[in-house]
């Protein structure tokens, strides 16, 4: 089992802004967001509320904002962009890999301070969405966007977008700490405390009236009941024919089980995750 101590000396560690500025600093940053090739944009998109899509990286979110955009009568965003996240089509906030990105993002406190100090939330407003319309696709009034650090900005969104809803999606903390670990060179430990603080972060800005929660385990074992829920606390309506997914989202399978296998049978105690069913 996890030390408490020494837990909070990683939160106290991961959190100090300097810890990855060099790395940051040295990495290739993403290009400015360009339209693709071969998809059909409304140039003139209506909108008037938006579903966020909110989840750690490898939680689902991508494969969940798929299904849904395929399914149902949605406009959504497509760029060049990594999985099309909004967070990389704007310029009003700081995409996550400013904080550190994957697997590092929760523990900023430079990221929560941005959002404090942004003014404003009507002019913020304004802007991100004449950020987000060049890239719309689709001519429904209701936008959605994934980005995993909606996560922790539910609070905040939901002030700049009244009428907002949030589908806050989430896995078994070790198969998406084990899946990230590639991309934030940090260990296990460290991930493990990130996916509780992303999400107690979450649940302290949880409203029944405007989120819903869905586990990636019960999507993958019984996707249209999962998907059938979503739909409707978002009053949505299906298409009169469903978009193709792209192959990679096709198939619908959980391989948790290799990634656990990758904490060779070490247990955190207790955590946010013990809301939600997981006993790690």
């Amino acid at each position: 089992m996890a030390d408490e101590s020494n837990l909070r000396r990683i939160l106290q560690r991961m959190s100090d802004p300097t810890r990855f500025r060099k790395s940051i600093m040295g990495r290739r940053d993403f290009q400015p967001a360009v339209r693709l090739e071969n998809v059909d944009y409304n140039d003139t998109p209506k909108l008037d509320r938006v579903v966020f899509v909110c989840g750690l990286h490898r939680s689902g979110t991508t494969l969940l904002e798929r299904m849904l955009a395929a399914r149902f009568e949605l406009s959504y965003l497509r760029a060049s962009t990594p999985e099309s996240e909004g967070q990389h089509m704007q310029s009003v906030y700081r995409a996550a890999r400013h904080y550190g990105g994957p697997g590092r993002f929760a523990f900023s406190r430079a990221m929560r301070d941005e959002l404090r100090d942004l003014g404003k939330t009507e002019d913020c407003r304004k802007r991100i969405m004449a950020d987000w319309s060049r890239f719309v696709v689709g001519d429904s009034a209701i936008l959605l966007e994934k980005s995993p650090p909606n996560l922790t900005k539910i609070h905040w969104l939901r002030q700049v977008f009244p009428e907002s809803r949030f589908v806050i999606i989430l896995r078994d903390p070790r198969a998406a700490s084990a899946a990230t670990q590639k991309w934030s060179k940090t260990s296990l430990p460290e991930l493990m405390m990130h996916w509780n603080v992303a999400y107690s972060q979450a649940m302290e800005d949880f409203c029944e009236e405007d989120c819903i929660v869905i586990r990636y385990e019960d999507l993958t074992e019984a996707p249209e009941a999962e998907i059938g829920r979503v739909a409707e606390f978002l009053q949505l309506v299906p298409r009169a024919a469903s978009e193709t997914i792209e192959g990679r989202h096709s198939e619908m399978r959980n391989s948790n089980a290799k990634y656990i296998e990758m904490h060779e049978g070490a247990r955190y105690g207790v955590g946010i995750w013990n809301r939600f069913g997981y006993s790690v």
